[in-house]
């Protein structure tokens, strides 16, 4: 079956599958091929004049000749997929705006599995990121705590001593924190040595699904964290640092913490946090930097401990204006 739908004097064919179930409507529309759809509706509306949109008139709700209710339309984009939804935003100004006003939130709000409450306008580039992407609020540093030993996913700075050393669980220091979800109820955790033990990990935030555009506009909260630690019989300095850099690697922001566990402080594990805001445009990477020593230069691993380095990109406290946002995005 082909529904015709009516934009102006143009017309988009698209592919759908009507049924009825218990005297509600089911699965209504299904997209087969937006692209292909999009594409033939614009060559053809290519060829006729465009006319105004009408708020008043049922343009983009008239399907072969029968009026379908925004709330029904508005379910039935609801349930395609991302690439089509992006389409469907060019079928109509109807259609765009049924998207922008109700449908994104939705269906960012399913994916989360919570309301989202915002200060600011609406913005439906943020909603289509929390669809698109599954970085949001997670940790974005990988072998945080060691389990897949010192060197993975890490760059060495120095390795001072008896060097970098994994330990499973802590030695002379308590339990690492099993309320902390970071841990995964797992033990693991880095040890340093005598002499100081240093290394970063870099973390592109356009690889793991962050658009320029989204970081620039929404500069969303960039939240670094860990925790660290000392034996109970020798004690030890701890730092850390995060610094938030552009493409070419030039320093925007930077965060530095350092602390020596002495006396009262040893055999407590303590966390560090930093929340990153207002950073400006330019952000593409974030590195962290982690390390330690003993302050008594004991043969072996009697160095600060650290565990559960974290970077995640929250959402946005604040939105743009729908002034600021991008109009279009297109997926080929």
């Amino acid at each position: 079956m082909t529904v015709r739908v009516v934009h102006g004097r143009s017309r988009l064919l698209l592919p759908v599958v009507a049924q009825s179930r218990s005297g509600r409507f089911g699965e209504l529309l299904m997209f087969r091929d937006a692209k292909s759809s999009i594409m033939e509706w614009t060559s053809i509306s290519a060829l006729e004049a465009r006319i105004e949109f009408d708020e008043s008139a049922n343009n983009g709700l008239v399907l072969t000749n029968k009026y379908l209710p925004e709330e029904l339309l508005s379910e039935i984009l609801f349930r395609v997929d991302l690439k089509a939804m992006l389409n469907c935003q060019l079928v109509c100004k109807r259609w765009y705006s049924i998207l922008h006003t109700y449908v994104w939130r939705k269906k960012a709000e399913a994916i989360l599995g919570q309301r989202l409450h915002f200060n600011g306008e609406f913005s439906w580039l943020l909603y289509y990121v929390i669809c698109n992407n599954n970085s949001i609020g997670k940790n974005l540093l990988k072998n945080h705590s060691g389990r897949s030993g010192t060197n993975k996913f890490w760059r060495i700075l120095s390795n001072g001593g008896h060097r970098w050393k994994v330990e499973c669980p802590p030695a002379g220091a308590p339990k690492l924190p099993s309320s902390e979800p970071v841990f995964e109820n797992e033990q693991f955790c880095f040890v340093t040595s005598f002499e100081h033990c240093n290394k970063e990990q870099t973390v592109d935030l356009v690889s793991e699904g962050f658009p320029p555009r989204f970081l620039d506009q929404f500069q969303p909260p960039i939240m670094i964290s860990e925790w660290y630690s000392s034996r109970w019989d020798c004690p030890a300095a701890y730092k850390c640092s995060a610094v938030l850099k552009t493409e070419c690697g030039l320093v925007l922001k930077t965060f530095h913490f350092e602390n020596i566990l002495d006396g009262e402080t040893q055999n407590t594990w303590f966390q560090v946090q930093h929340e990153f805001t207002n950073y400006g445009p330019g952000v593409r990477k974030v590195t962290f930097t982690h390390g330690g020593i003993d302050h008594k230069f004991w043969a072996g691993h009697y160095g600060s401990k650290m565990a559960g380095a974290c970077i995640k990109v929250n959402l946005p406290k604040q939105m743009p204006t729908e002034s600021e946002e991008v109009t279009y995005m297109v997926v080929d």
